[in-house]
């Protein structure tokens, strides 16, 4: 019975909504420790990065395996090296996010099978995660959009100048 008040308790604090670092930095210079994007496309990791307040992080890209199937590829992984003014540049472009993320959920028109992700903004132990996805071209998510594309962009460009320092394959479990 301990388990489930607990559970319960989880979902009901789950629900409450808090005040994101976006909202509360909206029109300050943001202050994130790090942030984090992912993008996605039927369940396949297509790129994933991390950027630290120095600078430095990780990019990832998908790459296919020669005659293997969709979920059979290679990620390969990039080291960023510290770079303070890009992480301040990403961290200027990302407060330019509406204080509340439009929902993808509430589309009047929307295309399936887009790609998708999240991006994760942290500020000392405090994180927000922003789900979004592709598929809504209404006009107001369409200029959400294009802000977490400029970012990833930046972070694109920078990873794909790094060097490789790893290869990992990936065999993703059909559902």
């Amino acid at each position: 019975m301990k388990s489930f008040a607990i559970t319960v308790a989880a979902v009901v604090l789950s629900m409450i909504p808090i005040n994101s670092p976006v909202a509360a930095q909206k029109g300050a210079r943001a202050k994130w420790s790090s942030i984090e994007f992912e993008t996605k496309s039927w369940g396949r990791l297509l790129t994933r990065w991390a950027i630290f307040e120095n600078g430095s992080g990780s990019w990832r890209e998908s790459k296919d395996r020669p005659g293997a199937a969709f979920s059979d590829y290679d990620i390969v992984v990039h080291d960023l090296p510290e770079n303070k003014a890009g992480f301040a540049e990403v961290s200027a472009t990302l407060a330019k996010l509406p204080g509340e993320a439009p929902d993808f959920n509430n589309c009047s028109n929307f295309m399936t099978d887009a790609p998708y992700g999240t991006i994760r903004l942290t500020s000392g132990v405090t994180t927000t995660e922003i789900a979004w996805n592709s598929g809504c071209m209404d006009s107001q998510y369409l200029r959400f959009l294009s802000i977490l594309q400029s970012a990833d962009q930046k972070v694109a460009a920078w990873g794909k100048a790094a060097p490789v320092v790893q290869t990992e394959r990936s065999i993703q479990q059909a559902n």
